[in-house]
């Protein structure tokens, strides 16, 4: 009887360590990609190149007392991304997750123009956006854009130098990753 329950239980063990999932435990260089994990949309979603456009357009006619308007979008592409760090004691935490954004815009004077964003989260009304997830009233990201040449009273800095505040080329470092 006890050479039947030893054989059942080796067959159990067997077919337990076959069915089990590959572990990433040994693994030290495994990491996710920061798009996988990320909170903030990409730099080519249409619903932040639509923010980027009615921040542009609501500014324009105020400040530059111009009626311009943004045609079109290319080029996009993510400058530096920065994770959301609350519970890891060495950095100071970035409660703040954000993505530095770069594109070109065709200007309706038909002039084109570099455009550096951000896309952060948690934003949106007071931070409370995203409670509910994806039946929340309230999205929980928030992009911002600036057009170098048209911020003329330096709202972002020179040359929309506030926007630009991603890591130089070739610098990586903790809590960052930085893409050219």
């Amino acid at each position: 009887m006890g050479r039947h329950l030893r054989l059942i239980f080796a067959a159990c063990v067997a077919a337990t360590s076959l069915a089990a999932t590959p572990s990433f435990a040994a693994d030290l260089r495994y990491q996710p990609a920061p798009e996988a994990d990320a909170l903030v949309p990409q730099c080519d979603n249409p619903a932040v190149l639509a923010e980027v456009e009615d921040q542009f357009e609501y500014g324009a006619p105020r400040v530059l007392e111009a009626d311009l308007e943004i045609l079109e979008f290319s080029g996009m592409h993510e400058k530096a991304y920065f994770p959301l760090v609350r519970n890891d004691p060495l950095p100071p935490p970035q409660p703040i997750e954000r993505r530095y954004c770069e594109a070109t815009a065709l200007i309706s004077d038909h002039v084109a123009r570099t455009v550096y964003y951000v896309i952060e989260h948690p934003m949106g009304f007071a931070g409370a956006g995203g409670v509910l997830g994806m039946f929340s009233p309230v999205k929980s990201w928030r992009a911002e854009g600036c057009v170098v040449g048209l911020d003329l009273w330096h709202v972002y800095g020179a040359n929309c130098q506030s926007l630009r505040r991603y890591q130089p080329e070739g610098r990586t470092g903790y809590g960052y990753v930085t893409k050219y």
